[in-house]
């Protein structure tokens, strides 16, 4: 198909493109690579011509500088020599004007060097391939901006995917027409598709700098690209079987698709704030207690966070086992909570506190009660004591199941402490003395304990002795072989306790005062 003289087609253009030009009248002296890219076009007959143009701009001139000495090659050889050096896309002769002819020693210079060398006829003012030249890049500008918005909304499509990574990664591959591969730094793969050698390829970028990069593994052309989110870092890659394919679109592909996932990440945040926001209002509103006219509304609430209207509740209070340190995880400590709630389909809402008033928990949260707590409060456990409350499904008396979780983190605290390897108390199932133990006023204990147990605890092993045999359900042989003494050493120790207790140890009122005074470090031995 014919075209219009003047008219060129959409996209960069190209030197090809000049030649093919009709109303241009230019041919070609030495060919160099016609596929190269021209940016501009500046006539220039002065010396120093390089030091006036930008990579990829050509040079028209007459050959001026040449007409005194035409036979001279040395000039000639030099200006090719800077035109090159300066990343010019060709050198334009008129003929016609001083010359007849392009010189002799300009066309081999060009032809050593591999510079486009094109001849300009007299009938073509190099107006004209200016202007043709700068409307020419202005297009191509355009076409560029073009192609770049409609890579953007292709891309754009996979926000609105349930898996955003999955959806662009599947995005890219199509566009490469080839593979597409989202790693962690570590190299595991985060999403993939594509039959390209993804295992080869991250051990190539593994091997380069983090920055981006352009390289073949066997047969395939791959771009990859490093980038940051929320403080972690990715590896983005594409892979084709067309080299010139991965050239002229992966370095857009990639910067857009790295845009992509950076705004999927900020509605992610976004929509992750708003609610944390409104789980947080929901937990404050059901620790003050909510009126039965408020019932349905609050119900209403928390369905949008996978609760069932009228299920089971469990409140809990729970407490870091160390301070979380940003180097360690980037993420906010309920993250990896909340994201195990949402796989599990679990009803949970959090509330976390930076700086908990004394009578709080730095996290409380309000949970679906059913087989998958279990499994979240497993997670929980890792890195918090964790109080639990028991089950209701009466929201209007929610206030006292908050009560119930802080006292069971309160005994949970005090087990830790003196060395129990359980980290959850649930208070619907501990014991009668636990739960009776959980009503007492802890500074009038503390004074009542001292007056009573004081001597014990300050007499040697005695206290130890007393709290093994216990722990060991009264049994002198096995709690010698814990304590690594003689059984003998054992009664002696007990007996001292019976003179100090004024009964026999085995008196169900003395092995009742010792379990309520010593419980938690008998239960930390059990």
């Amino acid at each position: 198909m014919s075209r219009v003289p003047g008219q060129r087609p959409t996209g960069p253009l190209t030197l090809r493109q000049l030649v093919d030009e009709p109303s241009l009248g230019l041919a070609v002296a030495e060919p160099g690579d016609l596929s190269t890219v021209v940016r501009g076009a500046h006539s220039i007959e002065i010396e120093d011509a390089a030091r006036w143009l930008r990579p990829g701009w050509i040079m028209l001139t007459t050959g001026l500088r040449f007409l005194e000495r035409p036979q001279d090659e040395a000039p000639q050889a030099l200006l090719v020599d800077q035109l090159v050096d300066a990343g010019a896309a060709a050198l334009l002769f008129g003929i016609g004007v001083h010359f007849d002819e392009v010189p002799a020693g300009l066309r081999e210079a060009a032809r050593e060097r591999r510079l486009p060398l094109l001849t300009v006829s007299a009938g073509t003012p190099f107006a004209a391939v200016e202007e043709f030249v700068n409307r020419g890049t202005l297009s191509s500008e355009i076409y560029l901006l073009r192609r770049t918005v409609w890579l953007q909304n292709d891309l754009l499509k996979a926000l609105s995917a349930t898996d955003p990574a999955t959806a662009l990664v599947t995005r890219l591959a199509t566009l490469s027409k080839g593979a597409a591969v989202l790693y962690e730094t570590s190299g595991r793969i985060i999403a993939s598709t594509g039959h390209g050698p993804l295992r080869l390829i991250w051990e190539e970028i593994a091997a380069r700098e983090a920055a981006p990069q352009r390289f073949s593994v066997g047969r395939w052309a791959v771009a990859s690209r490093p980038f940051l989110l929320r403080g972690a870092g990715f590896r983005l890659a594409i892979a084709s079987r067309s080299g010139p394919l991965i050239d002229d679109l992966g370095p857009d592909l990639l910067e857009t698709a790295e845009r992509v996932l950076a705004a999927a990440n900020a509605v992610r945040d976004l929509t992750m704030n708003q609610e944390r926001a409104e789980a947080a209002r929901l937990v404050s509103a059901l620790q003050a207690g909510v009126p039965a006219s408020r019932i349905r509304q609050t119900w209403d609430r928390l369905r949008p966070f996978r609760f069932r209207v009228g299920g089971e509740l469990r409140v809990i209070a729970a407490s870091p086992l160390a301070p979380w340190r940003v180097s360690v995880d980037p993420r906010r400590p309920s993250d990896a909570l909340l994201e195990e709630a949402h796989l599990e389909g679990l009803g949970l809402i959090l509330s976390e506190q930076d700086e908990p008033d004394p009578l709080g928990s730095p996290l409380t949260a309000v949970l679906a009660d059913g087989p998958a707590a279990d499994g979240w409060l497993t997670l929980l456990s890792g890195t918090h004591l964790t109080g639990v409350s028991g089950p209701f499904a009466d929201l209007t008396v929610a206030p006292q199941y908050f009560r119930e979780a802080l006292t069971a983190l309160r005994v949970a605290t005090r087990r830790h402490a003196v060395g129990a390897s359980t980290r959850i108390v649930r208070l619907d199932e501990v014991d009668f003395a636990t739960w009776l133990l959980t009503r007492r006023d802890d500074a009038q204990v503390a004074a009542r304990f001292d007056r009573h147990f004081g001597a014990l605890v300050r007499a040697g092993g005695l206290a130890e002795t007393v709290i093994m045999y216990l722990a060991c359900q009264q049994d002198v042989k096995k709690t010698a072989e814990r304590l690594f003494v003689h059984p003998n050493t054992v009664r002696y120790r007990l007996h001292k306790v019976e003179q100090q207790m004024g009964a026999p140890i085995t008196a169900a009122g003395v092995v009742a005062n010792l379990y309520l005074a010593f419980q938690d470090e008998i239960l930390a031995l059990s």
